[in-house]
């Protein structure tokens, strides 16, 4: 299994805020967090009134070489501390899934920030398979745009 994590402080910020916007997206406010790299997140099927199950729809660049789209079932929902979601293709659920842990903390929201691609297993013989797509300027180019957005949602959100 391919994991990438990344893990900081933003001042600013709480775990609430930060939960509140992503779990429930809207294509404008995403958008408007990041002109130009973030373009769509938004929910295509609703789950329950906690979001457990909703089906959501995420596009955005990750810098000028690089972008990411998915549709994604919402497995996890914890407020304001913990968000999964898990990948789906054709109703089918993915070995990818994208963990948002945060914390608060005196110096703002510790966030984690966890994408986990792969099987476990005998299933893991298909890992180099998607080392080639999911490969080293891949994660660098994630962990760029980790550092820089959620900076940039604190200051959003306290716009």
């Amino acid at each position: 299994m391919i994991r990438h994590i990344v893990e900081l402080t933003v001042p600013s910020a709480t775990a609430k805020q930060f939960y509140g916007f992503m779990i429930n997206p809207n294509d404008q406010q995403y958008s408007g967090w990041w002109p130009g790299e973030h373009l769509q997140f938004h929910i295509v099927k609703p789950g329950n009134d906690s979001h457990l199950g909703d089906i959501v729809f995420m596009d955005e660049y990750l810098g000028k070489n690089r972008r990411l789209t998915f549709h994604a079932a919402v497995t996890t929902a914890n407020p304001p501390n913990k968000i999964e979601w898990q990948m789906i293709k054709a109703k089918l659920r993915l070995p990818a899934t994208v963990t948002l842990e945060l914390n608060d903390s005196p110096n703002g929201v510790k966030l984690k920030h966890e994408l986990r691609i792969g099987y476990s297993g005998m299933g893991k013989i298909l890992d180099p398979i998607i080392s080639l797509y999911f490969n080293k300027s891949y994660q660098a180019a994630l962990d760029e745009h980790c550092k820089i957005e959620w900076d940039k949602l604190a200051a959003y959100l306290n716009e």
